[in-house]
């Protein structure tokens, strides 16, 4: 399976993590999807913003290669030939569950709940 997860609110969380894992475990292609953009300097931001980023992925075993920064584009035009997009935007989900894709859109971390208690 070809399984994508956002970044920021989403995979930071400790449970999204351990999701991620088990997905790495047991064979699944896992990537991230995040509408961050490689390169900040020209908006003044520290261009390290997205270190954070890669040790995380680097620490769960998800390659650099399958970072994808859609430079905040809707991530719906970035997810062909997924199976599965973790998110936590309402917005992002509703466009890739009314869209043509195969991927389903699952909805984490919905108004604030709680999932790391």
């Amino acid at each position: 399976m070809k399984v994508s997860f956002d970044f920021d609110s989403t995979l930071t969380l400790p449970t999204i993590q351990e999701l991620a894992i088990r997905h790495i475990k047991f064979g699944d292609d896992v990537h991230i999807t995040t509408t961050r953009s490689r390169k900040w300097e020209w908006m003044g931001v520290n261009p390290n913003h997205n270190k954070d980023l890669f040790e995380l992925a680097e620490d769960l075993g998800i390659h650099s290669d399958n970072i994808h920064m859609t430079r905040h584009e809707d991530k719906v035009h970035h997810l062909e030939g997924f199976d599965i997009h973790y998110d936590d935007d309402e917005h992002e989900i509703d466009l890739i569950t009314r869209s043509d894709l195969k991927c389903v859109g699952v909805l984490v971390n919905y108004k604030n709940y709680n999932l790391d208690t």
